[in-house]
């Protein structure tokens, strides 16, 4: 569990999905039910905080998965009625992204969710997600020629 942490408080978004997962102590990537251990072999407990705090930097980061399970933590937690516009948005990005399994599981929880939704907060996840791929895509793109010129 140390090294888990230490990578994903490095920032390594496998990592932070990991321990996610591991701290909501629910499912793994596959839909299995788990119970993780550290590296003493002792089960690790719930602690749904700790996992959104992990599952959002992955999802941030651009992670499916990470982006996928944070959707379905929204759409189940306490406080469910006020995040469904956050799992849509979840939802709908990483359906971007993903394929097979994974792509039909979001695309179920997306369709799921937007049952209970009223089609205007549908409107405000949709164009929440949006510009979520915009600013994404902006970070990723590579510095203007005069940057690298200098360099």
């Amino acid at each position: 569990m140390k090294r888990l942490l230490l990578a994903a408080t490095r920032g390594d978004p496998d990592a932070q999905f990991n321990l996610g997962t591991m701290y909501d102590n629910r499912i793994d990537d596959h839909g299995n039910s788990v119970s993780p251990t550290n590296d003493n072999n002792d089960t690790v407990g719930s602690n749904r905080v700790e996992a959104m705090k992990w599952l959002l930097r992955a999802a941030e980061q651009g992670l499916p998965r990470a982006q996928t399970r944070l959707a379905e933590l929204y759409a189940e937690g306490p406080d469910a009625p006020l995040n469904y516009i956050k799992a849509c948005m979840w939802f709908s990005v990483a359906m971007t992204s993903l394929n097979g399994f994974h792509y039909q599981r979001a695309q179920t929880g997306y369709e799921k969710i937007c049952a209970l939704m009223l089609p205007a907060q549908i409107a405000i996840a949709a164009a929440r997600a949006k510009s979520w791929r915009r600013k994404l895509t902006k970070s990723e793109a590579p510095p203007p020629a005069g940057i690298l010129a200098k360099a």
